[in-house]
């Protein structure tokens, strides 16, 4: 193997790495910040529930989706705050009812 190939090799074992610890801390975040979500794909992909609606998480990158909207946002600490405004927001409209 050539020596670029070898630096190559070992920059994407270390973005292996990074996402798998990615995937383990953000799930771990989540929990402790009393989020429920759903494993999909051994950790890859998470459905997390949010008031009344449903996100499509990605930990080892941190992109996540809420379903029927066009945005894509970055960051486990960004979604654990959407998740809170929105469980807020759904709390106060259920009290309104």
């Amino acid at each position: 193997m050539s020596e670029m190939s070898e630096v190559f090799g070992s920059i994407r074992a270390e973005s292996q790495q990074k996402r798998a610890d990615n995937r383990e801390a953000s799930a771990s975040l989540l929990t402790r910040a009393g989020a429920v979500f759903e494993s999909k794909n051994a950790g890859a992909h998470l459905v997390v529930l949010s008031g009344p609606n449903v996100v499509d998480f990605w930990p080892g990158t941190g992109l996540w989706i809420v379903r029927g909207a066009q945005a894509k946002l970055r960051g486990v600490r960004k979604l654990i705050a959407f998740i809170e405004n929105s469980r807020a927001s759904f709390a106060k409209e259920g009290d309104a009812a």
